[in-house]
């Protein structure tokens, strides 16, 4: 679904500092990619080329079969490719939710008589049917999110891409909206690149990308990236809790049968050290 070669990009087009240096990344059907990396490495960069919100200025970019370098798949890689941003009340147009999630809708010339199914469609996928007349407002930061996402999922997007879209939310509005978004993927089989600074987010994906100055530095399964700890600390990132327990309790003389990911796998190793 996407593939980019030595995209290289720098705001200034002076090459002086590159927020994009060769990098390179792949993206197959159906798949959950997390995009990692320290604030300033290049995430949001990256990410703003797949739905042409930045020209490509060097390498090559083909998303759903659309070539990002050719202007005229610009409305067709905007439709393609569905964004969530950073700050939910910066996305919101209308003062009611059922209002808001059909705005995308109405610009794209849907029915009338077909807006209302779909916008409910979009609200029962991220939990939020029953809200329909409420303020954006009166929600709590989660809740703005999900309505945020169900807007983008009216529209149907082939791929979705979230940009640090639970770095604002408090750790009840981070549940409520990664559960949205593993929903999707398991349930709706959508194309999904995530990218975060929070690395416990990305243990669900299928395929995870370090990013580190502009560069991409590795890519491989959660379980390989996740417990490398020389590759963790070239990016500056510290392994997700269990895998900490994990290294923490070998030096200590302690060996368990294998390296957790989660708290459910280092309980479920615990257990069967006992």
């Amino acid at each position: 679904m996407i593939t980019a070669k030595d995209l290289t990009f720098s705001y200034d087009y002076s090459n002086s500092r590159r927020s994009l240096d060769n990098a390179s990344i792949k993206v197959k059907r159906g798949e959950l990619v997390a995009v990692l990396g320290h604030n300033g490495c290049g995430k949001s960069t990256l990410i703003k080329h797949f739905n042409a919100l930045l020209e490509v200025q060097k390498g090559e970019l083909t998303v759903a079969g659309l070539d990002a370098n050719d202007e005229a798949n610009t409305v067709k890689l905007r439709r393609t490719v569905g964004m969530v941003f950073q700050n939910p009340d910066t996305q919101f147009v209308s003062s009611i939710v059922e209002e808001d999630v059909a705005f995308g809708l109405e610009n794209y010339g849907v029915s009338y008589d077909e807006i209302p199914k779909r916008v409910s469609e979009a609200l029962n996928a991220v939990d939020m049917t029953g809200y329909e007349k409420r303020s954006p407002s009166m929600l709590s930061g989660g809740q703005k999110q999900r309505v945020a996402l169900a807007g983008v999922l009216a529209v149907e997007p082939d791929i979705l891409v979230f940009d640090e879209v639970t770095s604002m939310l408090d750790p009840d509005g981070r549940r409520e909206v990664l559960s949205a978004i593993k929903r999707l993927h398991e349930e709706k089989r959508k194309t999904i690149v995530m990218i975060t600074h929070y690395i416990d987010e990305a243990v669900f994906a299928d395929r995870v990308y370090f990013m580190h100055n502009g560069k991409m530095l590795a890519s491989g399964s959660p379980r390989e990236m996740l417990t490398d700890l020389e590759l963790l600390k070239s990016t500056g990132l510290t392994p997700p809790l269990p895998v900490r327990m994990y290294y923490d309790l070998m030096e200590k003389g302690i060996v368990l049968p294998f390296c957790p990911l989660t708290n459910e796998e280092l309980t479920e190793a615990i257990c069967r050290l006992k």
